[in-house]
């Protein structure tokens, strides 16, 4: 039963709420009329604590609604040791480790659990080998295994698009190394258990944006970047089941996204079912009249839209559209993320593309990041079916921001549209302003000019989910509060020819805040430069600041090479020189920087950081040794550097630390997962967990080994 205020005060005879009421019932010299009625709401306060806590006490008896501090507890009671409730991030709380725990156990030792273990330990897409169903080796002719032949198939394209992955049919030689360092694969007792790092993150209808070509080439990327896309994993519902290509974010290539031959051809294909339509991994739209028109499969060619490049400039892509004329055909490359129209039109797209994290933004949970605001609510949208009639609506963000904000507003983008605006001066005094992007969708907005910000001690702007391009944001002086959560900022992007951005490019500031006592706060954002005064302080939380190269400036003052602001990091990439007047605290942090220097060193802590030679910083609490003792007990150097993948933004392994990285890096943070902007993936902590689990659940004489799957393609190779 539920105890409010109202309830708690009719249950107290009359006689005292009458007497209440007329200021009768308390011995104060001036009595104040419904002072009980007051008791007893602070008294409700307490009891609907209470009733909540008593409420999720019961949850907790079960593993569907237990809290993650209960889950061990749980396990406990299975016998299950060892599980780590730790982790910030819900999707990697052990729930369902411990309600397959059974499962596990009737199931145990076979690929299917296996599998499902894997999943379930690293919250990652997971496929299972068992490597002597792989080996080439003389039959039996009463067991005839007639899928598994000595020799490889050449002529079957399809079969060799997954050579090296947990899905080739090929068949080799016996290895002799151990299975679990990583060496041997194919041998009678291994078993390969194949983790993916990568996500796949959709866009919903997201309009394509124009190359510099013309003449109807369009990209995928509401930036204009070339792309690879990726299969929307589908959920396996049971644990026999074993990972097939649709159940992983496998890359789709040309022959994979392949299906029917196109009427009247030897040699072009209409997209695969599989893959493309309604709910899969790609479908393309158009709008008319205000009701969303899908495009059809038998409308679409796959195509390989290469560069051709004529006297050193790229002159066109690489397709026959002689061949099309006439018949209306729409080429997509999915290897590029590339169109081609036989007539312009808008068209939109539904795609998924690869990521390590929820970070810059994107069609993920974003709502608990939201601030808890009553505020009336200015709603934003250019896609009529995607509107609310309940609320304000305008088709521009400046139609949004025209009003005014005399008092405190909220204004939501509700789908994942293209904005290209010229933004006048937002100004937040005394109020509070939220411009964000409504939950699952990601709208780009590019900007014309510099969009100023501006304020008072009591106001203060958030910006949530956006993907912003083209100019910087420029901080007037007075403002007290700027958020920024879940955003990309990366404005002046000197997008190539290719679709790439050039390396070693040195991107202009992102956020330009000269003075004033202004409070920055960064979560889980991709920005460029930042460039502050010495009084502004910024906090940064799971972030890249990305200058284009570890030479060019990341983190400064107003001037070049002048030092600024206060700064507090944690779980960060930065890529950039870094002049900063003070540090209170850098942890799990990444300084991929020719320089780091602060200017007041006597206050302040880093702690579990890597830091370049030279680095120039408060006192150091563990961080990465410089020296090591030899066998005599020499002290010499040691120059452990970051790995990555890659520092390309617009790749899906962007600011990734690769697995050859040093040891000391890649479990170098205070809990023993890796530096940088994805240390809240625990990608360290959850392997040991998984080679820790593997010694409980495989059969004796078996040897498992663990591979991360990593798809980077060169998409720009002819």
């Amino acid at each position: 039963m539920s105890f409010d205020r109202d309830k708690l005060f009719r249950l107290l005879p009359a006689i005292h709420r009458l007497r209440d009421a007329n200021g009768m019932g308390t011995l104060a010299t001036n009595p104040t009329p419904k002072s009980l009625e007051q008791l007893i709401a602070i008294v409700a306060d307490q009891v609907a604590v209470l009733e909540e806590e008593l409420e999720q006490l019961h949850d907790d008896q079960f593993v569907e609604t237990a809290a993650p501090w209960a889950l061990p507890y749980l396990g406990e009671l299975l016998g299950l040791r060892g599980l780590d409730a730790a982790g910030r991030d819900a999707r990697f709380a052990p729930r369902a480790e411990v309600a397959n725990t059974i499962a596990y156990r009737r199931r145990k030792g076979t690929s299917a659990m296996l599998e499902q273990l894997a999943r379930d330990v690293t919250g990652q897409p997971a496929a299972v080998v068992e490597f002597w169903k792989r080996l080439a080796a003389t039959q039996h002719v009463n067991h005839v295994r007639r899928g598994n032949v000595a020799w490889a198939s050449v002529r079957n394209a399809r079969q060799l698009e997954f050579v090296g992955t947990p899905f080739e049919a090929a068949t080799r030689t016996a290895e002799v190394r151990r299975i679990e360092r990583e060496l041997g694969k194919w041998n009678i007792p291994n078993v390969g258990l194949f983790v993916w790092r990568l996500r796949a993150f959709a866009r919903t209808r997201s309009p394509l944006v124009e190359s510099h070509l013309g003449d109807r080439r369009l990209r995928l990327h509401p930036l204009g970047l070339d792309v690879p896309l990726c299969a929307r994993p589908e959920t396996e519902t049971e644990i026999a089941h074993l990972a097939e290509p649709e159940n992983v974010p496998v890359l789709l290539t040309w022959r994979r996204f392949a299906g029917k031959l196109v009427e009247g051809t030897t040699n072009q294909f209409h997209p695969d079912e599989k893959w493309y339509g309604p709910n899969r991994s790609v479908q393309l739209w158009r709008l008319a009249d205000g009701k969303w028109q899908e495009i059809p499969g038998e409308e679409i060619v796959v195509g390989n839209l290469h560069d051709v490049v004529e006297t050193g400039a790229i002159a066109r892509w690489g397709h026959d559209t002689a061949m099309f004329a006439g018949k209306k055909k729409i080429l997509l490359d999915p290897l590029r993320g590339r169109v081609v129209l036989p007539v312009a039109e808008k068209i939109f797209a539904t795609y998924c593309t690869l990521f390590p994290a929820d970070l810059g933004g994107g069609e993920y949970a974003r709502a608990a990041s939201f601030d808890k605001s009553s505020s009336p609510k200015r709603l934003v949208t250019r896609q009529p079916a995607e509107s609310d009639p309940a609320n304000p609506l305008a088709t521009t963000i400046q139609a949004a921001l025209d009003p005014g904000t005399a008092g405190s507003v909220l204004i939501q983008i509700s789908d994942g549209d293209f904005y290209h605006e010229s933004l006048t001066e937002l100004s937040a005094k005394g109020v509070a302003v939220e411009l964000r992007a409504a939950d699952g969708r990601w709208p780009t907005l590019m900007l014309d000019q510099v969009w100023k910000l501006s304020g008072d001690a009591g106001g203060s702007i958030t910006l949530n989910g956006l993907l912003l391009s083209g100019q910087n944001l420029a901080v007037a002086e007075g403002l007290h509060t700027l958020r920024l959560r879940h955003c990309t900022l990366l404005p002046g992007l000197n997008i190539g020819a290719d679709g790439r951005v050039p390396e070693n490019y040195a991107l202009p500031s992102a956020l330009e805040v000269p003075s004033g006592g202004t409070v920055i706060e960064l979560e889980n954002c991709i920005v460029g430069p930042l460039w502050v005064g010495p009084d502004v302080n910024v906090r940064l939380r799971n972030c890249i600041v990305d200058a284009g190269s570890e030479n060019w400036w990341a983190l400064r003052g107003p001037d070049a090479g002048t030092p600024g602001g206060t700064w507090r990091m944690e779980n960060c990439t930065i890529i950039g020189r870094v002049a900063a007047c003070g540090l209170e605290l850098a942890s799990n942090t990444i300084f991929h920087s020719a320089s780091v220097t602060v200017e007041r060193r006597q206050e302040g802590c880093v702690r579990f950081c890597w830091l370049p030679d030279g680095a120039v910083v408060p006192r150091q609490h563990k961080c990465v040794p410089r020296v090591e003792a030899d066998d005599q007990g020499n002290k010499v150097p040691v120059d452990f550097r970051p790995q990555f993948v890659s520092l390309r933004f617009g790749d899906a392994t962007y600011c990734q630390l690769s697995r050859s990285c040093a040891g000391a890096i890649r479990r170098g943070a205070d809990d023993e997962s890796e530096m940088g902007v994805y240390h809240d993936l625990l990608e360290p902590r959850r392997e040991a967990h998984l080679r820790a689990r593997l010694r409980d659940y495989l059969r004796f004489g078996l040897e498992a080994g663990i591979f991360y799957e990593q798809q980077t393609p060169r998409v720009n190779a002819a």
